[in-house]
Parts: structure tokens; sequence; C-alpha cells
């Protein structure tokens, strides 16, 4: 089940993200985009009442840029982003988006080919934005 996020859901959230990503955008910059940012929307997906995704965006007119966006490691592979990053696209259509922005680590090649998969295209490369690992920064109309 995908849903809005909620304050909640955020002890989650910075759970999964240090789990998967090694670090955390935070729990005071998540709720604060959350409950104070007017720009920002984020998505979870539920399995047995536990978070096993989530997606945040900022959308600015019509360009957005995806903040952050995971599945649980026992859940990767089941179609779950698939079903997540669709229904935020959708969203994202029906709210007059026309392009998206996101960063994603060189060495992530799962997560690239994913975005690849929907049109996104590498436009340069961030030296080291993650830390020691350089990101590429991909650009992606919505259709």
């Amino acid at each position: 089940m995908i849903r809005n996020a909620d304050v909640y859901d955020l002890k989650a959230i910075v759970k999964l993200e240090s789990k998967i990503f090694g670090q955390t955008l935070g729990y005071s910059f998540l709720k604060q985009e959350l409950l104070e940012n007017e720009f920002s929307r984020m998505y979870v997906y539920i399995v047995n009442d536990k978070i096993v995704a989530y997606i945040s965006y900022r959308q600015i007119d019509n360009n957005a840029d995806i903040l952050n966006f995971l599945v649980d490691i026992p859940y990767q592979g089941q179609g779950i982003g698939k079903a997540l990053f669709e229904h935020v696209l959708l969203d994202m259509k029906v709210s007059g988006v026309k392009s998206v922005i996101l960063e994603v680590r060189t060495t992530n090649e799962k997560a690239i080919a994913f975005y690849q998969r929907y049109g996104a295209e590498i436009i340069t490369i961030i030296p080291n934005y993650y830390k020691k690992i350089d990101g590429y920064l991909m650009y992606m109309e919505v259709k």
C-alpha cells in the first residue's frame, strides 16, 4: 500500500536511510520537509504495517527534484520500487511537473539502470557529492 508519509513514519524512514545509504537526511530535516515545506512531497510503501520503501521530492513550478528514494533490501526486486516510482510520476504529472532531476551515486548501477528505464539521462558528474563518492546528476521528462 502506498500512502503519504506522516510524522510518525520519520523514525522508520531515518532507520531505513541509515541501513541502505549508510547515512541519512536526518530526522529534523525530514520533519521540516514534511511539515513546513509546501513544495515537498513524501510517500511510503507499507507491507504488513511496516515501511519498506519511501520516496521524497520537491516540486517547484513544473520541475521536481527527487531527494531520496529507497527500497529495503529484502523487498528489492519485487516491483515495490517500480510501483512507488510510478505512483509518484503520476502524482507529478497531475501536479504539472514536466521534468525531474535527481542525484545518484556513480557506483549505484541498479539505481542508474532503474532511472534510465524511465528515460532519465546522465547530465554530469558531481565530484564527491556523497562524501568520497561521485554522483551523477540525472534528468528526465515526465510523460
